[in-house]
């Protein structure tokens, strides 16, 4: 839900805009999307994937798109060459307060029940970790680029951020990029635009320059109701035992009307893009959710009481419920993720949020004080993507969890 401030002028043209791309107006585009029972099952309809999308520079953008809530077309680009372009950006700013200390969800693959420890082999045969689910670090990804945060266990400060292109096997189109970590480190990511949901895969993020972020396209997030519009998700999570969730924006991008919180039942990864819906989120006391993150409650994770952000607006809400609370407004945008205690050398976790940006500048990473929900200066600014349409910061914030007990249904 767009609400700010009077004085957040910009952040209020950002939130009119969070789902649209358009910088100098914002409409967004009605749907139909009715809340179902939470016994609904979605079937599959993956879309065949006949095309790569990749750029040379990941710092221009290859969308042809006007306006992510009218048609839009894929983001197409020719074929990446040898000399793909990377940036590596050394944060220049700190002086954040930790927060409390936190043990946190891990997860996995949907194959799994429930995981433990940060390399624990799970129940499809793989080992977690990979480097990354045991260090703190966060990601973003905007149109056919992919940012990597590496953050400073001693402090939670930024040490470097390294862009890179993403490159996926099939085009995608030109919207807001939903993103979640899954236990292996992998990367599981969503964009949305109004033709409707895709979802891919991101196998080995990379954290070094020069190295294209290899991305398999999974579908379409299927619709569960005859003449329903298609399904519009902007926001993806983790929890504790690696079930992964979508927001659902529901009639339109800009209003909580129609949202819902859904979980994926079947093996995602191999295309089956089945869900059912765990709550009716039209008439609960929460916004139109951006992004969502694990909570924090004293030193531990939790994953069925979390955080969200809607645009500017930080939310405490009960995925299981759809009740809430607004926290604060923030300097931050759309992205939020909490990184578990066990990360840190203090044992402390912390709150970490993304702005959007603008036509000049790139999204800036901050934290969150959790004992009064003031956010730090930037940590660290990404790049100027030089969009043709659309925002700097038009992501979610995904990063790795620490083990922790579900208290969401199953």
């Amino acid at each position: 839900m767009q609400k700010f401030p009077p004085a957040l002028p910009l952040l209020a043209a950002l939130a009119l805009g969070a789902c649209t791309g358009e910088f100098v107006e914002a409409s967004a585009s009605d749907g139909d999307s009715s809340s179902t029972s939470a016994s609904t099952t979605a079937t599959s309809s993956t879309t065949e994937a006949t095309t790569t999308a990749t750029t040379a520079d990941p710092s221009v953008s290859g969308s042809g798109t006007d306006s992510a809530t009218s048609d839009s077309t894929s983001s197409e680009s020719e074929s990446a060459s040898a000399g793909t372009e990377s940036t590596t950006t050394t944060a220049t700013t700190g002086d954040t307060e930790p927060t409390t200390g936190a043990t946190e969800p891990t997860t996995g693959e949907p194959t799994t029940t429930t995981t433990t420890g940060d390399t624990d082999t799970d129940a499809s045969g793989t080992t977690g970790g990979d480097g990354l689910w045991d260090t703190p670090n966060l990601w973003y990804s905007v149109d056919t680029s992919i940012m990597y945060i590496e953050i400073d266990p001693m402090d939670g400060s930024v040490v470097t951020l390294v862009h890179n292109e993403l490159a996926p096997d099939a085009p995608l189109w030109n919207g807001q990029n939903g993103l979640t970590m899954l236990e292996d480190g992998s990367l599981l990511g969503s964009r949305e635009s109004a033709q409707g949901t895709q979802i891919f895969h991101v196998p080995d993020p990379p954290t070094t320059p020069n190295t294209p972020a290899d991305a398999v396209y999974l579908g379409l997030v299927p619709n569960d109701m005859q003449n329903q519009k298609p399904i519009r998700v902007e926001a993806l999570y983790t929890d504790c035992d690696g079930r992964i969730y979508l927001m659902d924006t529901g009639a339109d991008v800009s209003s909580a009307e129609g949202n819902r919180l859904l979980r994926f039942t079947n093996d995602y990864l191999s295309g089956d893009l089945a869900f059912e819906v765990i709550t009716d989120l039209e008439n609960a006391s929460v916004g139109d959710i951006d992004d969502m993150s694990p909570g924090i409650d004293g030193d531990e994770l939790t994953d069925g009481v979390g955080f969200a952000m809607d645009s500017a607006e930080l939310w405490q809400i009960d995925y299981t419920t759809g009740t809430g609370m607004t926290l604060a407004n923030t300097d931050g945008t759309w992205g939020i993720h909490a990184l578990g205690g066990p990360l840190f050398n203090d044992m402390m976790p912390r709150l970490y949020i993304l702005s959007a940006g603008d036509a000049n500048t790139g999204a800036e990473l901050m934290e969150v004080n959790i004992m009064d929900y003031s956010n730090s200066a930037p940590l660290v600014e990404g790049p100027d993507l030089d969009l043709n349409n659309g925002y700097n910061g038009w992501s979610g914030l995904a990063g790795p969890l620490t083990e922790c007990m579900t208290t969401i249904p199953q």
